[in-house]
């Protein structure tokens, strides 16, 4: 619905700056769509020229990069920040190639946030990892928080809930793989320096507590990431991401 002068006027300086918001949104979304794009972007020309909002172009004629450039100080400026799962998606990201996995599996112990374990499935993806084993009380797919935080990767790497990570532990083994605890330890070697074998799996442990006692007993060996920082500590998404990185960039 478009609104006249009088009618975007008499709206509080909340509700003009939610309408500009969604519109920025919604071209975003649209920008593909030549026509609709236009229109939208003539609503949105016209409101800020009611709010005597200083313009200095025709929106029209801005790439879709220059328009971003343009909307986002008016979203900060009416306190939207944006969250990973509402940025459009690349048009390549849509049709995904057949996925190449590595022998490389995760198991979550007891890992409390949703978005930590949306980022996981996202890194997971990314480096092929095989499977994710969500351990305790760690949050599935199947909350939503989880589902949009990984932005339709939970599609694509196949994973599994238990009760404990012992049964997995001992299951894997059976196997030959491999089990590697990702903690801080005296006992802990540089991530850098390990020959890693194949196959193999990662234990991450919860936000707080870190990796519990008895997971820790259970890891063939323990590894860190080395840091030099004051706060020496990493959150456990980015942890499981340079983890991936450095075990894909061995094995290929």
């Amino acid at each position: 619905m478009k609104y006249t002068e009088n009618i975007f006027r008499e709206f509080t300086y909340k509700k003009q700056g939610k309408k500009l918001v969604e519109l920025i949104s919604k071209i975003e979304v649209n920008w593909h769509k030549k026509q609709l794009r236009v229109e939208l972007l003539e609503e949105f020309q016209t409101y800020l020229n009611y709010k005597n909002h200083e313009i200095n172009h025709d929106l029209s004629t801005l790439s879709k990069r220059e328009f971003i450039a343009f909307a986002v100080p008016i979203e900060q400026e009416f306190g939207k920040d944006r969250k990973d799962d509402e940025f459009i998606i690349l048009t390549q990201d849509e049709h995904p190639k057949q996925r190449e996995s590595i022998p490389l599996y995760l198991i979550l112990d007891n890992l409390r946030s949703a978005f930590n374990i949306g980022s996981i499935f996202r890194s997971a993806e990314c480096f092929g990892v095989s499977h994710i084993y969500l351990c305790g009380y760690t949050p599935t797919p199947e909350n939503m928080k989880v589902k949009k935080t990984a932005m339709g990767t939970e599609k694509y790497v196949s994973w599994s809930s238990h009760a404990s990570v012992k049964e997995i532990v001992a299951k894997l083994k059976q196997d030959k793989v491999t089990i590697y605890a990702l903690e801080t330890t005296t006992q802990s070697e540089d991530i850098s320096k390990i020959e890693y074998k194949k196959p193999c799996a990662l234990i991450l442990g919860n936000e707080a507590l870190g990796i519990s006692e008895d997971s820790l007993k259970l890891a063939d060996k323990i590894v860190q990431i080395p840091l030099s920082g004051w706060k020496n500590s990493l959150n456990v998404g980015v942890c499981t991401a340079i983890c991936c990185y450095e075990i894909n960039k061995q094995w290929k």
